[in-house]
C-alpha cells in the first residue's frame, strides 16, 4: 500500500473511534459519517463535535457558577476577572459590568494584599490556595470571607484560576459569641468566690465600724461605713456575675433617674474640667419605662462616667434625651479621645478595657442590663473626635400626656 492509503486507512480508524466515543454527543447523519477520500468532513464532523463539547462543558460550568452559594470568579492567569456569577455582585455591590476585567487583589484591604498575591500565584502554579480575609465592598463595608484560589486545568495545561469567596460573617460572630459565653462562665466563677472571700471580713469591718460610730459618731466614720456599703453593692454585683438573680421591674419615670446619677457625676466633671449639656427632647419630659432602677441608674454611671474619664483635657458632654416611636433614646456623647475600629468591635467582652486600670466588667454588665430591660445599647466611636453611647429602652406610658 501506498503512503497515502496508509495515511486514509490510519485516518478511518481514528474516526471510528472518534465516532464510537462522539457517540453521545453527535446526532443525526453525521454520526454515520464515514472517511471515503475528504479529511474535511473528517475534520468538520471532529470539529463540531468539539465545540459542542466545549459548549456543554461551559453551559454545565455556568451551571455550577450560577446555583453555587459562594461568589465566584475565574480569572485569567494574568489575575483579571473574565467571568463572575450573581452571588459576587450580591456580595461585593458591583455589577456584572464592573467586575469584568477587575484585578483579583482588588477586594482586599491595602495590608492583606500581599497574602491574596502569594495565593493567586501559588494557585497558577497548580497548588491550591485557601485562607481567611476581608472584602471591600463597593459602600466600603467590610465582609469576613474565606477565600479559596483553585487553578483551571485545560489536560494538563493551567489555563486560569477560579477565586472563590465564602461570607464567613455569622460564622465567625457565632464563634466570638461561643467564645463570650465561656469566658462570661469563667469570669461568673471567679467572681462569686472573690465576692465571698471579701464578704466574710467586710462583715466584721462593718460591724465594728458601726459599733465605733455610735460610741463616737463623726464625719469620717460616716464615711467609711458609706464606703463600706459601695464595697458591699459590688460584691453583690460580682456575685450576680456568677448567679444571676430575676430583676425586680417597677414602672419609672426615666428622667429623675438620669437627674440622680447626674448629681453624682458632676463632681467628678468639675475635677475634669467638663461642662454637661442636658437636652430633652418634646414629648420625652414624661417617658415611663419598666425598670429595675438600680441597675438603670448602674448603667448610667457607668456610661456617664466614662465619657467624663475620656476627656482628661475637658470638654463637653452632652445629654440627649428623645422619645422614638416605642422606644426612648438617651445619647451620651463625649469630645473624648476616641476609640480605634478594632477596639470597638471588643467593647462588652469580659477583661477588655481602654481604661489603664479598668477590668472590663462595667460595660459588659451594662449591655446585659439593658438586653434584660428589652432594649439595645449601641456606641459609635472616632478617634481624636469622641464616642457616642445609644441607649434605647422601651416606653410604658407618658406622664402628663
Amino acid at each position: 500500500m501506498g503512503m497515502r492509503t496508509v495515511a486514509y486507512v490510519a485516518l478511518a480508524s481514528v474516526a471510528l473511534a472518534i465516532d464510537w466515543w462522539l457517540s453521545s454527543v453527535l446526532v443525526g447523519p453525521a454520526r454515520y459519517v464515514w472517511i471515503a477520500g475528504s479529511n474535511a468532513v473528517l475534520f468538520a464532523v471532529f470539529g463540531l463535535a468539539l465545540r459542542k463539547l466545549y459548549r456543554d462543558i461551559r453551559t454545565a460550568e455556568r451551571g455550577l457558577m450560577r446555583f453555587t452559594r459562594e461568589a465566584v470568579s475565574l480569572y485569567s492567569l494574568q489575575g483579571q476577572s473574565m467571568d463572575t456569577n450573581e452571588q459576587s455582585e450580591r456580595l461585593t455591590g458591583y455589577s456584572k459590568g464592573e467586575l469584568q476585567g477587575m484585578p483579583f487583589d482588588a477586594w482586599f484591604p491595602e495590608h492583606r494584599r500581599p497574602r491574596a498575591r502569594e495565593a493567586f500565584a501559588m494557585a497558577a502554579e497548580g497548588r491550591p490556595q485557601h485562607f481567611d480575609s476581608v472584602c471591600v465592598c463597593k459602600d466600603k463595608t467590610n465582609v469576613d470571607v474565606e477565600v479559596s484560589y483553585v487553578p483551571v486545568l485545560s489536560g494538563n495545561r493551567i489555563v486560569g484560576v477560579y477565586g472563590i469567596l465564602k461570607d464567613i460573617s455569622e460564622m465567625k460572630r457565632n464563634r466570638e459569641l461561643l467564645q463570650q459565653s465561656e469566658k462570661l462562665a469563667v469570669v461568673g466563677e471567679l467572681a462569686a468566690g472573690i465576692a465571698h472571700e471579701i464578704r466574710n471580713p467586710l462583715t466584721s469591718l462593718k460591724g465594728f465600724m458601726q459599733l465605733s460610730h455610735k460610741n463616737d459618731p463623726t464625719y469620717y466614720t460616716q464615711i467609711m461605713l458609706s464606703e463600706i456599703d459601695r464595697i458591699h453593692a459590688i460584691t453583690s454585683e460580682l456575685l450576680l456575675l456568677g448567679k444571676p438573680k430575676a430583676l425586680d421591674f417597677e414602672n419609672k419615670a426615666l428622667m429623675p433617674l438620669l437627674e440622680a446619677i447626674l448629681t453624682l457625676v458632676n463632681t467628678q466633671a468639675i475635677l475634669y474640667n467638663v461642662q454637661i449639656a442636658t437636652l430633652v427632647r418634646p414629648g420625652a419630659e414624661g417617658v415611663v419605662v419598666r425598670c429595675e432602677e438600680t441597675k438603670i441608674k448602674q448603667v448610667f454611671l457607668n456610661v456617664l462616667k466614662n465619657a467624663v474619664e475620656a476627656m482628661p483635657n475637658g470638654g463637653e458632654l452632652t445629654i440627649a434625651l428623645e422619645r422614638e416611636g416605642a422606644f426612648v433614646r438617651v445619647t451620651v456623647a463625649d469630645q473624648g479621645v476616641g476609640i480605634s475600629r478594632e477596639q470597638l468591635a471588643k467593647l462588652g467582652q469580659a477583661f477588655f478595657t481602654t481604661k489603664e486600670n479598668g477590668t472590663g466588667l462595667g460595660l459588659m454588665i451594662s449591655f446585659n442590663i439593658i438586653e434584660q430591660h428589652g432594649g439595645r445599647l449601641a456606641i459609635e466611636s472616632e478617634e481624636g473626635v469622641g464616642t457616642k453611647v445609644d441607649i434605647r429602652l422601651p416606653i410604658i406610658e407618658t406622664k402628663g400626656a
